[in-house]
């Protein structure tokens, strides 16, 4: 059955006194000097449950990447795997140092390792570990520890049985990744056939993981993060508090909290991070004079009290989490509709595991016929006011909620750029769809073609988040009694 769709008079904003949100929390004290705070939201999915060490006491490591491969050099490919080990190591207490990117080099590599070898307690190397005669990785780390290679039996077996599932036979080069560092330790590498290695030297480990990042990324999870838990060099939990904003840009957000930090100057760190409509702040305790148990969570409770409605979440969910979250609390569903952004709003979504459960799907309609063919958009509302107007906007999402059965609908139309229209480069409208009305948000962006779509985006997903979040009671009320 489809659903009602509101018109364009019901675009009214209703007034209501907002919804109490209770939130208990609690301080539990476990060995090692460690603390752990959980936070119970008991109603409201945009601020979800969730937990950090305050103080974790491990000994400070200091942490290098090599990150391996001509590529990385020339253009050809971004560096992904420092954008993945840096957000994990920090997220277990160890915090990176310096990362390198070299060539395919054997000594350029070597006197890298032997230089890093002097100053860091952990080095991780990236790439360089295929069958290829550029890779030359375990050459270059061997000559650097003075050590010489053997060849593993049981790596061989395992390349020999990898091809033979597929009807393949390994060649000669093949088989190069079975030389292994004498004294490492097989890292086993179910998604390829370039093993990792396990080094330890004088008090000093040295991973060595693949370079593609499927192939990197799961290796590091299970193979060494784990060993460095176990040796007591990383922690199992969260050492900071991280705090999601958005709708405010960087230098706002740190005029609307320094001052709650201030008292702390010589106890916290602060660290601020910009990224397209969001921005991320991330405390931690430190120097000598440690915080008290649970002060870092009331500064992050003061934070989110301060930060109001531009608060997002605690940690690094996605706001398009936090909407599909609150979505299927209530057991309501979303569509899309998109014209300049060409489906990445409808992306967004999927991104999230789950999300299939709040999420029926999206229309891409970048031509006015397909506006009025997919979404039934009137040619007279086009020929009137426009593909990139308000009602245009509201109009595509009051058509995705029909055609796409769902509860709640968002869309976007705009002139990414370079040229305009009606309206100048850079102008996006929003259009919201929800049980108790439609509404529209003009926002406009100056920037290259992706920045404006990459904003219209973002500023979608805040909008849509900050409806649900005003008027949740509301809306609530008015879907039980439909």
């Amino acid at each position: 059955m489809k659903k009602s769709r509101p018109g364009l008079a019901s675009t009214g904003i209703p007034l209501h006194a907002p919804a109490s949100r209770e939130r208990t929390a609690s301080v539990l004290t476990f060995s090692h000097a460690t603390y752990y705070f959980k936070t119970h939201c008991q109603r409201c999915a945009v601020y979800p449950r969730h937990t950090l060490l305050t103080r974790a006491v491990l000994t400070p490591k200091k942490v290098e990447i090599l990150s391996l491969g001509d590529e990385l050099l020339v253009g050809i490919r971004l560096n992904s795997h420092l954008t993945y080990l840096g957000g994990e190591l920090v997220r277990h207490g160890l915090e990176l140092g310096r990362d390198q990117e070299l060539p395919d080099d054997v000594e350029t590599i070597r006197a890298a390792a032997a230089e890093a070898l002097t100053r860091a307690d952990l080095i991780i190397t990236t790439g360089g570990l295929g069958p290829t005669s550029d890779d030359v990785t375990v050459d270059a780390l061997a000559r650097a520890l003075g050590r010489r290679m053997r060849h593993d039996a049981s790596v061989e077996e395992t390349i020999r049985s990898r091809f033979a599932r597929r009807g393949l036979t390994p060649t000669e080069n093949n088989l190069r990744q079975c030389r292994i560092i004498e004294g490492a330790e097989v890292l086993l590498n179910p998604n390829g056939t370039a093993p990792g290695q396990w080094i330890e030297a004088d008090g000093k480990i040295i991973a060595v993981l693949p370079g593609p990042t499927g192939e990197m990324c799961p290796m590091f999870a299970d193979g060494v993060l784990p060993r460095l838990i176990r040796m007591g060099w990383a922690s199992e939990r969260i050492p900071f508090l991280q705090i999601r904003t958005t709708g405010l840009g960087e230098s706002q957000v740190a005029a609307t909290l320094d001052p709650i930090f201030e008292p702390f100057a010589d106890r916290l760190r602060v660290a601020y991070c910009a990224h397209e409509g969001v921005v991320d702040i991330r405390l931690a305790a430190t120097g000598e004079d440690a915080l008290p148990a649970g002060e870092l969570p009331r500064i992050g409770e003061r934070c989110r009290s301060t930060l109001g409605s531009a608060f997002a979440a605690f940690g690094d969910r996605s706001v398009a989490g936090i909407i599909l979250t609150q979505l299927r609390r209530h057991g309501k569903t979303l569509a899309v509709a998109e014209s300049c952004t060409g489906g990445l709003l409808a992306a967004r979504f999927t991104e999230v595991p789950g999300s299939s459960k709040a999420f029926n799907g999206g229309v891409v309609c970048y031509r006015n016929d397909a506006k009025t063919n997919l979404l039934g958009v009137p040619g007279c509302l086009l020929e009137q006011h426009g593909a990139v107007s308000p009602e245009c906007a509201v109009a595509m999402a009051t058509g995705a909620a029909e055609v796409l059965e769902a509860d709640y609908a968002l869309s976007i139309t705009g002139f990414a750029g370079p040229e305009g229209g009606n309206e100048p480069p850079g102008t996006v409208y929003i259009g919201y769809h929800s049980p108790i009305g439609v509404w529209a948000s003009k926002i406009h962006h100056t920037g290259t073609r992706d920045a404006v779509r990459e904003r219209g985006v973002n500023a979608a997903l805040d909008f849509m988040r900050r409806k649900l979040r005003k008027y949740e009671m509301h809306e609530l009320l008015e879907c039980l009694r439909c």
